[in-house]
């Protein structure tokens, strides 16, 4: 009987606690962005609202069984040598027809790897090195994952969002 109540108490916290932090279905607070909130500020930036016309097509997408998205990305950004800042970066693959997903995923800790050590290798930053280059990513990390899995492996990839975060001087 106890172990009914302790459990009770532990959803009301917790569901009392999601909606407090934003997670209440409505818009995220406005002061999710910054400020020193006890809130996973990652996880609001890309849980964003989209527009409602993209959302069919974007469905879609994520019904696809060839797509499977990376854990977050962080790239360093820089100019002149110089770093400057990271791009936190949530990508998505497709696997070209005929390839095995699931052992794509299941070797997605080596992708991983090879994508952030590849970031630094080459800098992924524009001229400036204020944001991502998305172009350069895209062709950098394609070329990563086909060592990785193979000559032609990889169908597409999508750079889902970026939060660029610049270093003070």
């Amino acid at each position: 009987m106890t172990r009914i109540w302790l459990a009770l108490f532990m959803s009301l916290t917790l569901s009392t606690s999601a909606f407090a932090l934003g997670g209440g279905g409505g818009e995220p607070p406005a002061s999710s962005g910054s400020g020193s909130g006890s809130g996973n500020r990652f996880a609001l930036f890309f849980n964003r609202g989209d527009s409602d016309e993209e959302a069919p097509a974007e469905e879609e997408e994520e019904d696809d069984p060839r797509a499977f998205n990376m854990p977050a990305l962080v790239v360093p950004l820089s100019a002149h040598g110089r770093l400057t800042g990271f791009a936190y970066v949530n990508v998505r693959v497709r696997a070209a027809d005929g390839q095995n997903v699931w052992n794509m995923q299941e070797n997605l800790h080596f992708a991983l790897d090879a994508l952030v050590r590849a970031g630094y290798r080459d800098p992924l930053s524009n001229a400036d090195g204020s944001d991502l280059d998305p172009d350069h990513a895209r062709e950098v990390w394609r070329e990563v994952l086909q060592e990785i899995y193979g000559p032609g492996s990889i169908d597409r990839i999508e750079i889902r969002a970026s939060d660029t975060r610049l270093l003070s001087n």
